[in-house]
């Protein structure tokens, strides 16, 4: 397994203890809390969620593997991505990335090079996402990945008191390959 994965400006890698303040700064912003509520907003809840993370084998089967982004240029941990394995190679996909990094590609980035590594460094077959229809960000980054919409799943999460309808998106390996612009600079 080839850890870390590096994209132009991004390092994809396990997190450590060192990433302890990034994460609380992460977690500080409420779409990132919601998103990941296994961390605890204290110090003691981060450096717990950096232990269970280096408890797990990269990308163990059915265990949510976060992978810290980080840019290269000046080491801040902005975002984190997830790729569950399952069974059949297949897995799904998550990105979060830290309100001031936002409208800038980075998590198409991140996401597009997680998905590469899936199909070309884990040999998987099918990789989705999904996404609540109200968040057109995280879907639009599943179309630039060139994942197609699978499903429209109405009022399927119950958030705040309100129902929000889901969206469900995939790629093929064999999709993936097909496309230059998508398995171009796979790392």
């Amino acid at each position: 397994m080839t850890l870390p994965i590096q994209t132009e400006r991004l390092l994809l890698r396990q997190f450590t203890y060192d990433d302890v303040e990034d994460i609380l700064m992460l977690v500080s912003y409420p779409s990132i809390a919601q998103a990941m509520p296994e961390i605890t907003p204290t110090h003691a809840g981060a450096m717990q969620y950096v232990a269970t993370q280096n408890d797990y084998q990269p990308f163990e089967r059915d265990k949510c593997f976060d992978l810290a982004v980080e840019q290269k240029a000046n080491g801040r941990v902005i975002g984190v991505v997830t790729l569950v394995t399952k069974a059949h190679r297949q897995a799904e996909i998550g990105y979060a990335v830290g309100t001031p990094y936002r409208r800038r590609g980075v998590a198409t980035e991140a996401a597009h090079a997680l998905v590469a590594y899936g199909f070309t460094h884990l040999g998987l077959h099918r990789i989705q996402a999904k996404a609540n229809a109200s968040n057109a960000a995280s879907w639009r980054v599943m179309e630039r990945l060139g994942m197609r919409r699978e499903a429209h799943l109405h009022e399927a999460t119950l958030r705040d008191g309100a129902w929000e309808d889901v969206l469900i998106y995939a790629l093929l390996e064999n999709e993936f390959a097909a496309a230059p612009r998508l398995s171009r600079n796979a790392p």
